[in-house]
């Protein structure tokens, strides 16, 4: 197993609790207290948010065990970076509010230092995964079947 120096995994634990916080001030009011207006996709939009929020405060005590989630807020935030501000950006139609929201989700882009990529290689594609089937044990075992 590649290991992670102590001082990458409180670098993580920052981004954590920055998550955590920051989602925590920004989303979690809007979640608490939203008008019933609030348009489908934007409610779920903060509901998921909200989610990353809340599972941010796991990390903070297994770092590298909620490694998937500072993946799933890098990518979610390239994704919106290339498939939806760079055509507005190229061709021109990249409004004020569109620039701001470039600017905040280009900092998500500091989880490409944060996140501990040898140990994520070791530990995510190259480690063997779990079986795709069952096998009982040598010794039986055959009692404790599901659904019996």
């Amino acid at each position: 197993m590649t290991q992670v120096s102590p001082t990458r995994l409180w670098v993580m634990r920052a981004m954590y609790l920055f998550m955590a916080v920051g989602i925590g001030n920004m989303i979690w009011p809007l979640i608490i207290s939203h008008a019933p207006t609030v348009p489908r996709m934007t409610g779920v939009a903060w509901a998921l948010i909200g989610t990353i929020g809340l599972l941010a405060l796991l990390g903070l005590r297994y770092p590298l065990q909620m490694l998937p989630l500072l993946l799933v807020e890098l990518s979610w935030k390239v994704i919106w970076l290339i498939a939806f501000a760079l055509p507005r950006w190229l061709d021109g139609t990249l409004d004020e509010g569109m620039r701001t929201s470039v600017f905040e989700t280009s900092f998500g882009l500091v989880l490409l230092v944060v996140i501990p990529w040898r140990y994520l290689w070791a530990n995510y594609v190259a480690k063997p995964g779990d079986p795709w089937t069952f096998r009982w044990p040598a010794g039986g075992g055959g009692s404790a079947r599901a659904g019996s």
